[in-house]
């Protein structure tokens, strides 16, 4: 059995618990961002399939050169308030913005509106993901506490989305007024948890070295294909598009190919996300034990098995098909967290070789790549099925082959591009020793860098 190495600071669990509420509203807004608010208005709000998916992925592939930017301005940033704490403050009132006029919207409404309000959501989305990610680099030092750290903001983050999720189920709304009610709860959310972790969390210092830490644009190859850093980029991006595949396509594939009802659906997305707050702890122990590289390239093989199993089972079967989705839900949870622990890690090498904090800038990769591949998988899927014939009008009935185009779609990509996101991952390098050194050399030679009131301020905060 691993041991924990010597000197690694433990974190107080009331500080990860303030930190974790920071992903509330992002776990909140993810799924319904992903499942519900492309139907809703390719479907309730009647604007055409094609066009949704056209919509999602040019405001993605927007955020892709916007993330890189916002992640510069990151690590340049100093202010009285913090690095982070500030960025983070900043995210709040523009996320509120969008995430209000998106889902509150009525029958109508155009392709323009949709458009201009999912880019102001997504400059909020990005600001808070980039200033919470990077946080918790800074917060969390050592290897395996990098692992805790992320694994319960996963348990937050998949809190928020239940609350989201059954709320509007506990509540016995109809359908045109389960989106709505989804924004409105996103909404109150946002300050509540914006301000826990603004006032509740340290942001230790991380000193920079004015002579040699100049900031550019001209970083982002180096950094992107950097071997560490790509493999995690590519296996990010592989992680990401083929679960997203099945997100758009989710209540389609229940409700018309395996005939459960609304409620059914959603019960089973419940369990499917459930699972996270069980599992995520445990991948974070495993993590520990046999390493972040090792633990996630099982986990990926296991989700791909899982998913596929889910393909076979035969409509109608509740009983069968909940325990499935528990089952693939629990093991995808791990896919997410392990990679932003392990870019933590690839930043503390990047520093150590060249003397530049590069947190921000990393953290906006890995959201671009995530990025990409949700807008990805909405494009990819909604042309499909536009392609294909299918009618995503509610009480539509689809031809034979129209369902085909969906069951297939639904059933082969995350499987391949999972498994692919698995090999992309071998050779990764960055291993629990070789890190260890690295943060005993960083912590050395930021001693001689720090102020004495810098000092204070990146001292941990004792365990209680």
């Amino acid at each position: 059995m691993t041991t924990k190495p010597a000197g690694e600071k433990k974190i107080p669990g009331w500080t990860i618990a303030a930190f974790a509420m920071a992903t509330v509203p992002v776990g909140a807004l993810t799924t319904p961002l992903l499942v519900h608010l492309p139907p809703h208005y390719a479907g309730l709000l009647g604007l055409p399939l094609a066009a949704v998916g056209g919509i999602f992925f040019i405001v993605k592939v927007m955020a892709i050169f916007f993330d890189p930017a916002v992640g510069l301005f990151m690590d340049r940033t100093r202010t009285r308030v913090g690095r982070y704490r500030f960025w983070l403050l900043m995210a709040a009132p523009v996320l509120m913005a969008g995430v209000w006029m998106l889902f509150r919207a009525e029958a109508g409404v155009s392709k323009n509106f949709l458009l201009v309000w999912l880019i102001v959501l997504y400059i909020g989305f990005s600001l808070l993901v980039l200033s919470q990610s990077a946080w918790g680099a800074v917060l969390a030092t050592s290897y395996n506490e990098r692992s805790r750290v992320y694994a319960w903001a996963h348990v937050s983050g998949t809190v928020g989305t239940i609350a989201v999720l059954l709320i509007p189920s506990l509540l016995k709304l109809p359908e045109s007024s389960v989106v709505p009610m989804m924004g409105l709860l996103i909404v109150a959310s946002i300050p509540v948890t914006t301000l826990i972790v603004a006032f509740g969390v340290p942001e230790p210092v991380v000193p920079r070295r004015a002579d040699t830490d100049v900031l550019s644009f001209r970083d982002l190859p180096a950094l992107a294909f950097r071997p560490t850093m790509g493999r995690l980029l590519a296996a990010d991006l592989l992680f990401t598009f083929g679960p997203a595949i099945t997100s758009p396509l989710y209540l389609f594939f229940m409700r018309q190919a395996r005939g459960y009802s609304l409620t059914e659906a959603n019960v089973m997305l419940l369990v499917f996300i459930v699972a996270a707050i069980f599992s995520s702890p445990l991948w974070a122990l495993a993590a520990n034990r046999w390493g972040k590289h090792r633990t996630l390239m099982t986990a990926a093989a296991a989700y791909s098995v899982a998913q596929a199993v889910i393909f076979f089972i035969p409509a109608n079967t509740f009983w069968l098909m909940a325990p499935a989705m528990f089952t693939a839900g629990g093991i995808l949870a791990a896919l997410g967290f392990l990679i932003r622990a392990m870019v933590a890690d690839v930043g503390d090498e990047i520093r150590h070789e060249t003397g530049k904090d590069r947190v921000g800038l990393l953290y906006s990769l890995v959201s671009s790549t995530a990025k990409v591949g949700t807008a990805s998988a909405v494009l990819v899927t909604f042309w499909i099925l536009d392609r294909v014939g299918f009618n995503a009008a509610p009480g539509a009935v689809n031809s034979a082959s129209a369902m085909h185009g969906l069951e297939m779609t639904y059933a082969i990509a995350p499987v391949v591009l999972v498994m692919a996101g698995a090999f992309a991952v071998r050779g990764y390098s960055l291993s629990r020793e070789k890190h260890a050194t690295i943060r005993a050399e960083l912590e050395a030679r930021d001693a001689e860098v720090l102020s004495p009131a810098e000092k204070i301020a990146a001292a941990p905060t004792p365990a209680g």
